[in-house]
């Protein structure tokens, strides 16, 4: 089971080992080395907010 990992500054999903660095992972994208575990919950997401923020827009509406 492989963890799903994100950079913290991109966002990008895609990593590679630099070989310069000793086979450190970074970023292939923008070449960072800080990523976090991606979160996988609905309630953790921005979705949540963006749905509350909807609802909250049609009840003053109608």
């Amino acid at each position: 089971m492989s963890v799903s990992r994100v950079c913290f500054n991109c966002g990008s999903s895609s990593f590679v080992s630099d070989r310069s660095l000793g086979g450190k992972i970074v970023c292939s994208k923008c070449g960072s080395s800080s990523f976090k575990n991606k979160s996988s919950s609905f309630l953790k997401s921005k979705k949540l907010l963006f749905l509350a923020i909807a609802i909250v827009i049609f009840i003053i509406v109608i």
